[in-house]
């Protein structure tokens, strides 16, 4: 009996991945221009929420500098692109590079701290490379930022634009699926519930959040590189406190504790933004809170409430 419960979960996983996949194809069929740009911006905000959960909801570190690798593989692919004039594959393949480069070097000094102390480091790195891009105007733009950013001439049709997002952005997504559902996801849920007793067991709990914080700065450059091409502007808000607020307000939306939450978290966020911002200017505060009454009704996040929900509904089935 639980046998076949397991494989009609699977079958029904499979169904839904081939029925979304393929909504998501004909999805600029169905809507305008203004549409297919907003779903856009979902596609890459929800990876960069995901690469967040990675150390949030599947290792348990809270970082609030994640917006550094957004901002790197923004500022990477833009500054490439138009001050070194490479190349467009050259430059979006140089941005994740660079994005883990720079995690596996922040990382390496901030996953020694624990709780707070580690959080507070993340920021204090997001301030340090804040300020280098916000300051060396001649290079980075300062405050004006980088605009213009050459991109090739068929990504200016927002269709072809949104499906190139869609095309890069779901093998990260099926990438960081196959991360948690794997051994390795199993020890980073280890070291997440209880990393004394990860220690005690044998683990090598630094190189495992070295590991995890190095491949989400990896995907959240992917992201950032992503949006520069879609805005084909590099700001400085992108590294910013509000950008790295971003994700852990899509994951505490959506459902840390669940791989698709931060997507869903995202595509809120993102609504919000566009619906909001287009008829008051306090759109953010009004996002704010919207999370703290959906984390007051859903403190597990809308997809981990309804998860709670399909297991004690499955457990009464089996049970039956």
């Amino acid at each position: 009996m639980e046998y076949e419960h397991l494989e009609r979960t699977r079958y029904t996983r499979l169904f839904l991945w081939v029925g979304v996949l393929g909504f998501l194809c004909v999805l600029p069929l169905l809507f305008s221009r203004f549409h297919i740009y907003f779903f856009t911006e979902v596609i890459i905000w929800g990876l960069f929420a995901m690469s967040f959960n990675l150390l949030l909801g599947h290792t348990g570190m809270l970082s609030f500098g994640h917006a550094t690798f957004f901002g790197i593989g923004a500022y990477t692919y833009a500054l490439l692109t138009k001050k070194a004039a490479m190349q467009f594959i050259v430059s979006l393949s140089a941005a994740p590079v660079v994005g883990l480069l720079a995690s596996v070097i922040i990382g390496f000094f901030c996953v020694r701290n624990k709780g707070l102390y580690f959080s507070f480091l993340t920021l204090a790195f997001n301030q340090m490379v804040y300020l280098v891009l916000y300051r060396w105007y001649g290079f980075t733009g300062g405050e004006d930022g980088i605009i213009n950013v050459p991109i090739p001439g068929w990504l200016s049709n927002v269709t072809n634009a949104y499906y190139f997002a869609l095309a890069v952005s779901v093998p990260c997504l099926y990438f960081l699926l196959r991360i948690t559902n794997s051994s390795f996801g199993s020890v980073l849920h280890a070291i997440r519930d209880n990393p004394e007793r990860a220690k005690f067991s044998g683990l090598k709990v630094l190189r495992f959040q070295l590991a995890s914080f190095s491949i989400a700065g990896f995907f959240g450059a992917v992201a950032g590189a992503l949006y520069v091409i879609i805005t084909r502007a590099a700001f400085i808000e992108y590294i910013g406190l509000e950008a790295g607020i971003a994700p852990l307000f899509a994951c505490l939306l959506g459902g840390m504790r669940t791989f698709y939450g931060p997507l869903l978290g995202a595509a809120l966020i993102v609504a919000l933004d566009k619906l909001l911002g287009a008829y008051t200017q306090y759109w953010s505060a009004i996002t704010g809170i919207a999370v703290i009454m959906i984390a007051i009704t859903f403190p597990k996040g809308i997809l981990g409430f309804l998860k709670q929900k399909a297991l004690k509904r499955a457990q009464t089935d089996l049970q039956l």
